[in-house]
């Protein structure tokens, strides 16, 4: 069997992941109305009526707007933590609260045969959570909002084979920007975001760990490029030695589209290490941001020149960055 997972929208607009384990079809969030959860779903061939949870990660409306209306439309069991819950009331508006399954930080339970941990994460929320989802073929990890990278976070997600990791702004872009001064803190303090450089760093630890592919996630429009994301937690890694296509996989969610599917199996004992691919089934794959990084080994210990020269990245985006191309090593 294997295991597919990807971004159905990400970004203060709005964030939903969709991972498909053997036995169970899981929404992670849902910042988006019912209509763009079934046709995204859809463009992939799968169906809003065959989701057997959403599992929401805190209250925001950019993480559950649409969770109200996808529950009476398709009686969806939602998964999510009291304060949470209560925080989201007003945006849920009326549901059958017999499909509320309170859940608590640390306490794994089942959707079908799959099991699922929350985690707290630190973010100015209610009671925030991280997901991680168990599957025979490698775990998927979901953290999209929080302000730094804990050790209750490192440790929750230690082994995962796919990571959801948030990189949500450049700090040079954050501080040049035009927010007002309070909201800059709140990004980037210990309990708001991640930038570019803090999703490196917790990239490097997950690497050492066993994570296989990273899907940087909940980038900022204002404060982010989708280039840049990619160029600095890449950069970092290779600091560490570890080149891309060989040792991991990375990409950029997009925001206001699906992200390209991520498919992998389980790798069987003497079999070579083989890393999550790109599903090739979509029906819109022409839509997708792309994006395939190519990185020179380091020889002699020359890793600033590695660096430099290492970026083969094409990416295609209908909002915002519309057509980026990095190539040898260009500038942001």
């Amino acid at each position: 069997m294997s295991v597919f997972t990807l971004s159905l929208r990400s970004g203060s607009s709005g964030n939903s992941t969709y991972i498909r384990t053997d036995s169970a079809r899981i929404a992670v969030d849902c910042g988006m109305t019912g209509k763009q959860f079934a046709l995204a779903l859809r463009s992939i061939g799968e169906d809003a009526i065959a989701v057997d949870a959403l599992l929401l990660t805190h209250e925001h409306i950019d993480h559950c707007s649409g969770i109200g209306v996808v529950m009476r439309r398709y009686g969806i069991p939602l998964y999510t933590t009291r304060s949470t819950f209560e925080g989201a009331r007003d945006i849920l508006g009326n549901i059958n609260e017999s499909l509320v399954n309170i859940i608590e930080p640390g306490k794994a339970f089942s959707i079908r045969d799959t099991v699922v941990l929350p985690f707290s994460v630190p973010h100015d929320a209610s009671d925030p959570v991280g997901f991680r989802i168990y599957t025979a073929e490698g775990d998927v990890g979901v953290v999209t909002d929080l302000g730094h990278f804990s050790p209750e976070v490192k440790n929750s997600l230690d082994g995962c084979r796919v990571v959801y990791l948030e990189a949500n702004f450049d700090p040079d872009l954050l501080e040049s920007g035009l927010y007002p001064q309070f909201l800059k803190r709140r990004i980037a303090g210990s309990h708001g975001h991640l930038s570019n450089f803090d999703a490196g760093d917790a990239a490097v630890q997950l690497l050492h760990t066993g994570t296989e592919a990273f899907l940087l996630c909940h980038l900022s429009r204002d404060n982010n490029r989708p280039g840049l994301a990619l160029k600095t937690v890449s950069e970092r890694l290779l600091r560490e030695g570890a080149r891309a296509g060989r040792d991991y996989v990375i990409n950029a969610s997009p925001r206001y589209e699906c992200s390209r599917v991520y498919h992998y199996r389980r790798t069987l004992p003497g079999q070579p290490k083989s890393l999550p691919s790109l599903h090739e089934e979509s029906q819109i794959t022409e839509n997708y941001t792309q994006c395939t990084m190519a990185v020179p080994e380091i020889r002699g210990g020359d890793a600033g020149m590695a660096a430099k020269n290492y970026t083969q990245c094409t990416m295609a985006a209908q909002q915002n960055d519309s057509v980026l191309h990095l190539q040898d090593g260009e500038s942001v």
